[in-house]
């Protein structure tokens, strides 16, 4: 009799936000057709698409710093 392991499709990640500390479960599918890319990008447009109510446009640009084109 053979003590066979399930097959493993997944792996953790560990990041460190501020000072919490994250440990995140990957899976990968065998059968899946959509790849991580198109994936994030759906949820993304998903989640926008449920908030529309919270998005506007700014009217102010959100730079941290000055142009590199601006005089000092």
């Amino acid at each position: 009799m053979t003590n066979a392991q399930p097959q493993q499709n997944y792996y953790y990640i560990n990041r460190r936000i501020g000072s919490t500390n994250y440990k995140v479960k990957v899976y990968f599918s065998d059968t899946e057709r959509e790849t991580m890319e198109e994936k994030i990008l759906r949820m993304v447009k998903n989640d926008a698409m449920q908030n529309a109510t919270e998005c506007a446009i700014m009217n102010a640009p959100q730079m941290s710093r000055q142009s590199e084109r601006s005089v000092s």
